[in-house]
């Protein structure tokens, strides 16, 4: 018996098999082999049906070593050790085997954990399952208490608990969003998004195309911004492609491993369009021997090479996390693996930073981490080169910030000296009200102010206003955009009779419609969502600039 998966559009479903896809109209039909050939022909020449294939599976990258590398007790005196952390710019968290996380420094985090920590933003992890939560025989992972989390699906068993049997996902996840700064274990790239938990991998770590066709568009339609595959296979499947056309059309990213064929090309789904494949390298930056290469490769990221100890911290060179030892869901360690499979998750943390700043296009996205990663020579081996997410998140609000800025000078060039002209500006120093309001829109953002005020982990609302402007309050959600809008207005109310405050208030309203324009350019769900989005903050920013300009009249503040 061969099974294949097909798409059909307006088709008698009491002549189908087995739905695997509602809102795909996604199914399975298993035939004999004697005819199948003839089947799939037939359902080919059919005008309703979009794909129809022979159904294969794809597992875990081959050669993947998951390796057993404890850190429990062994090392329990050496992470105390802080001259060997003393030198790390940036933020350090608190997290007692971040001393032994080489692959997170190597992409800049401790500098990019001070300007965003993926809030607002939720990561698909289609693997194994994640251990997400304690109930019967599963148990959430210990460093992964403090990580929030969405509902998912287990394509596997088709139930709504993608428990993790193998530890894949788990480990994939915590590259991804580990509870950090909490005093316990290791840290991740984005520990502000939340993990959607995806199962297409059974316990062995295999999965059928069925089944991940049908993950990569319930992630899409269930309100996931990124998507993790560390998974795939040496053969191309159209259904799962048109899968990831439909979740790149909803402005999803989807981030792959290319596959840990040595020399052999890039697999599938990485090489696929609208799909990052993601090389692995070792600590000195160097491919990593397994790692897959060639046409379709886009970038490359810390992967491990648990053959050396480069970087002289005692053990192996694998990427670090808290996850499941031998497939027995209740026990957990904290584990050193190597593969293609670590190097994926930490483009989808850096993915997730950029997101979170309000970059809502996924090939804008693409263009952020390609751009701004770290050459690193034959374009066949690192695509573009090493991500760096301390590179990516300063192109991002250096850009954004300085349009925020630009907007802000040019909204306070037109209403001042207009007021001036009519001798109606009750401002002795209007370019006072100019440069505020160009600082408070975030246009210096291209310089390292968030450092000053210890970060998005440190302080958030002083580094991000300083770094992002007051759009990095839209982090705060309905009461962010509370602040954005009103606080202007309601300053204005209490102050706008005290000379001294009306630079300040003017250059504050100012800033505030900068904000809601730029954003209405590219509105962000951390702000307001919807159809209305654009116009409500057009509107709004309209309001604001009206009221700075009133404040800065002579007449309406003598």
């Amino acid at each position: 018996m061969a099974p294949y998966d097909f798409v059909i559009d307006d088709s008698p479903r009491d002549e189908l098999g087995e739905l695997l896809s509602d809102d795909a109209e996604l199914y399975r039909i298993v035939v004999p082999v004697s005819e199948m050939v003839d089947v799939v022909a037939e359902l080919t020449a059919d005008t309703d049906v979009e794909v129809a294939e022979v159904e294969r599976s794809w597992s875990l990258p081959e050669g993947e070593a998951f390796e057993l590398t404890s850190l429990s007790g062994t090392l329990a005196d050496a992470v105390t050790d802080e001259a060997a952390i003393a030198d790390r710019e940036g933020f350090t968290p608190n997290d007692p085997y971040y001393r032994h996380q080489w692959h997170l420094d190597l992409i800049g985090m401790p500098t990019a954990w001070q300007r965003a920590c993926g809030e607002g933003v939720v990561v698909a992890v289609i693997d194994t399952g994640v251990a997400y939560r304690t109930e019967g025989r599963f148990m959430q992972a210990p460093d992964l208490a403090g990580t929030r989390f969405v509902d998912g699906y287990d394509f596997v068993e088709n139930d709504q608990t993608p428990d993790d049997e193998h530890g894949h996902g788990t480990h994939v996840a915590g590259t991804i969003a580990q509870s950090t700064n909490n005093g316990l274990g290791v840290a991740g790239v984005a520990p502000g998004a939340r993990i959607m938990p995806i199962r297409v991998l059974d316990r062995n770590g295999s999965g059928s195309w069925g089944a991940i066709a049908s993950a990569i568009r319930y992630a899409a339609d269930h309100g996931a911004h990124v998507i993790n595959m560390s998974l795939g296979g040496g053969s191309r499947s159209r259904t799962i492609e048109r899968a990831i056309n439909h979740a790149h059309s909803r402005g999803v990213v989807v981030i792959a491993a290319a596959g840990n064929t040595g020399h052999g090309p890039v697999e599938y789904p990485a090489r696929h369009d609208h799909v990052i494949a993601v090389s692995s390298v070792r600590f000195d930056r160097e491919i990593a021997p397994y790692s897959s290469r060639g046409d379709g490769l886009d970038i490359a990221a810390p992967g491990g090479d648990l053959r050396v100890d480069q970087n002289g911290d005692g053990m192996p060179d694998g990427v670090l996390q808290n996850t499941i030892v031998g497939r027995d869901p209740r026990r957990f360690d904290y584990l050193a693996w190597q593969g293609t499979s670590m190097a994926a998750p930490h483009v989808a943390g850096v993915a997730a930073l950029i997101r979170s700043t309000g970059v809502t296009d996924p090939d804008a996205i693409e263009r952020t981490l390609l751009s701004t990663a770290q050459p690193g020579g034959d374009r066949a081996l690192y695509g573009a080169g090493v991500v760096r997410a301390d590179r990516a998140l300063a192109r991002q609000l250096e850009d954004r910030g300085m349009a925020r800025g630009a907007w802000t000078l040019g909204i306070a060039a037109i209403a001042l000296l207009s007021l001036r002209r009519r001798r109606v500006l009750g401002l002795a120093h209007p370019w006072l009200a100019a440069v505020v309001g160009f600082v408070l829109a975030g246009g210096l953002a291209f310089l390292p102010v968030a450092s000053l005020f210890g970060g998005s982990l440190g302080m958030p609302v002083v580094a991000e206003v300083m770094s992002e402007g007051l759009s990095g309050l839209g982090a705060l959600g309905s009461f962010g955009l509370a602040l954005v809008v009103l606080a202007p207005i309601a300053l204005t109310l209490v102050a706008m009779h005290r000379t001294a405050a009306r630079p300040f208030l003017v250059g504050l309203g100012f800033a505030s419609a900068a904000t809601l324009l730029v954003e209405a350019l590219d509105p962000t769900a951390s702000l307001i969502g919807g159809w209305a989005a654009g116009p409500a903050l057009v509107i709004a920013a309209a309001g604001l600039a009206i009221v700075a300009r009133q404040v800065a009249r002579s007449e309406k503040t003598a």
